[in-house]
């Protein structure tokens, strides 16, 4: 099956992260601090922590080796900061699997914070993991504005394995919203 893709801008992005905050805010009972996971939630868990008016601190996580390929869920990069007795907001900017926030929701339990609410840019129905908040639901492969060249590579080297020309990639690439510049940067230095 063809993956579909859901491109999102940076405008999008904001006002996406700006609901999101409000809905939080929107609560008797609010995060004393982010933990965003790494990297997906890092630019995320930053927009929140401006919006919210809280500190952030982060764990790297890491599960996924290409486009829809899974593997295990590890932490790689535990967290620094106290959570004890505190009311922590986890970041990630997509419920997908699930795994990745299952994992860091257990790896926090163990530190022993008073509340642990979730919350990611999006959620995948097929996800074990269903966040406190979400901005959004859908079933496509997220294309954020801050990982250009990781998918520019991702998609390029896909669509070669099928037998897709230069320019057929590059028109295709163009559709979902990737500008000359970035392309040609991306193959340049990395292709």
């Amino acid at each position: 099956m063809e993956i579909q893709y859901l491109p999102v801008n940076w405008t999008t992005y904001h006002a996406l992260t700006q609901k999101l905050a409000a809905s939080v805010l929107s609560q008797t009972s609010k995060p004393e601090i982010i933990v965003a996971i790494s990297r997906g939630g890092f630019t995320l868990g930053h927009l929140l922590s401006d919006f919210l008016r809280i500190p952030i601190s982060t764990i790297t996580i890491q599960s996924y080796t290409d486009i829809q390929t899974q593997s295990e869920v590890t932490i790689t990069e535990k967290l620094r900061t106290p959570v004890a007795g505190k009311h922590v907001l986890l970041v990630d900017d997509v419920s997908d699997s699930g795994k990745t926030l299952a994992r860091a929701v257990n790896y926090l339990h163990r530190l022993r914070p008073k509340t642990i609410d979730t919350l990611t840019m999006f959620y995948k129905p097929r996800s074990v993991f269903r966040p406190d908040y979400f901005a959004r639901q859908t079933k496509r492969w997220i294309l954020f504005p801050y990982e250009p060249t990781e998918m520019i590579l991702a998609i390029s080297r896909q669509m070669s394995k099928d037998g897709k020309t230069k320019r057929d990639i590059q028109q295709f690439l163009e559709t979902l919203g990737y500008d000359n510049e970035q392309i040609a940067f991306a193959r340049q230095h990395h292709l």
